[in-house]
């Protein structure tokens, strides 16, 4: 009987499992990356003279004038590397096409930015191209894998020089707080596993659907699958939202605990609530009380409890409140929201929900370990466990008789 019920915990552990990959691997951004950017020199020399105001300073005149030698050699400090063309002239040339913007023409026309792609946001200039650090030997061509360094390499063929500007991205400590390069590279590269992060989170979802339900049974006593199934979808989506979040404020899933990581503690510790609310929605799933001669059967996926009718000593109503200490908190936080001066009424009557809540159940002792608590009311005073009355005649029928007097004490529902 308990096997039936452990579907109920294995369908929310494929949730929440798909969550959990899913998530991280969509907000996954690579540690670094190279931008490789061709250079004309003639005309960066001619761009001296330009200006956005019209003034032109004397050394902008001066650069202008040097001889193009002198100009490159005074813009690069004189470090140059220059790239073995036997090597590299094949990838020089299509680098350069796709700096170029000829993207149809270039194998990497694809390692350009979006924006730079878009018609709108279409740049004048020259564009950078984009490269994993391991896919070019960029420390024998003189960068440093250190953010924002430069460096200058040239490719001398047929009597053609080729010029490239190299900059090194360290996204470790270069993405900060909700923020993006400008020139974002291609998703595949930046991005590389947020497809499979949505297909982890289609796949828990799907596994969450398909799994199967045990049929319930005519007078069947366990919880209505309508709550469940909202109860759900409130801790998926808290669970998104806490444990997300964080990777979204500082750009990446590594960010997220080399950055602000105490911004991510609190907030997954605010996500482990939705975890708590799924395993218990899997308890309350997987519910049912079953009725026989000598005893009431309480199963779950955990397994199966008998209480034995020959064993209770005292059964009583009883009606259950929030604890002292979480009604205050309550009222504290709705007490502070209308003095801030906020306009809505909603932390008022979720203080005054949280104050007068009741849950309504039977509190059974028996003779061996601790009480035994069957809750069949919520907070307003609705049932929730259908065909409960059969329950009560049960214990009738063995002889068992039930004080009507309701008691009142104070807990959680879920951890009684």
């Amino acid at each position: 009987m308990a096997n039936s019920g452990r579907t109920e915990l294995w369908r929310r552990l494929a949730i929440f499992i798909g969550i959990l990959a899913g998530v991280g691997l969509f907000f996954y951004i690579v540690p670094a990356l190279i931008n490789i950017t061709a250079v004309n020199w003639q005309q960066e020399q001619a761009d001296e003279l330009k200006s956005i105001s019209g003034y032109v300073t004397s050394e902008d005149k001066r650069l202008n004038q040097l001889p193009l030698n002198e100009y490159i050699a005074e813009k690069t400090g004189g470090k140059e590397t220059a790239v073995d063309s036997d090597k590299w002239a094949d990838f020089f040339r299509e680098v350069e096409k796709a700096s170029y913007q000829e993207y149809s023409q270039s194998i990497y026309g694809n390692r350009v930015s979006e924006l730079d792609k878009d018609e709108f946001w279409k740049p004048r200039g020259l564009v950078p191209v984009f490269f994993k650090p391991a896919e070019i030997p960029y420390a024998e061509w003189s960068l440093i894998p250190e953010d924002g360094a430069r460096a200058y390499v040239f490719l001398t063929s047929e009597a053609t020089t080729s010029y490239f500007l190299l900059r090194y991205e360290d996204y470790l400590v270069s993405v900060g707080a909700m923020s993006q390069p400008y020139r974002q590279p291609p998703g595949w590269l930046y991005r590389p596993y947020r497809n499979i992060g949505i297909g982890l989170m289609i796949l828990g979802l799907l596994l969450y659907i398909v799994l199967p339900r045990r049929k319930k049974t005519d007078g069947e006593i366990s919880y209505a699958g309508g709550r469940i199934i909202a109860g759900d979808i409130v801790a998926m989506m808290l669970l998104t939202l806490f444990y997300g979040l964080p990777f979204l404020i500082n750009g990446g899933t590594v960010q997220a605990v080399t950055g602000m990581w105490p911004v991510t503690l609190i907030m997954w510790l605010l996500a482990l609530l939705a975890v708590v609310l799924l395993y218990y929605s899997a308890w309350y799933a997987s519910y049912r009380i079953e009725l026989t001669p000598e005893a009431i059967h309480l199963i779950t996926f955990k397994g199966e409890k008998a209480c034995r009718f020959d064993e209770i000593t005292a059964v009583e109503l009883i009606s259950l409140r929030n604890p002292g200490w979480f009604r205050k908190l309550f009222l504290a936080m709705a007490m502070l929201s209308m003095l801030s001066g906020r306009g809505s009424t909603q932390p008022a009557g979720s203080a005054l929900l949280a104050a007068t809540a009741s849950y309504g159940g039977l509190e059974i002792r028996t003779r061996n370990g601790k009480p035994v608590y069957l809750w069949f009311t919520d907070q307003l005073g609705g049932v929730i466990l259908p065909n409960f009355d059969r329950v009560p005649q049960a214990l009738q029928s063995a002889g068992i008789s039930i004080k009507e007097e309701s008691r009142e004490i104070e807990g959680f529902s879920m951890f009684m």
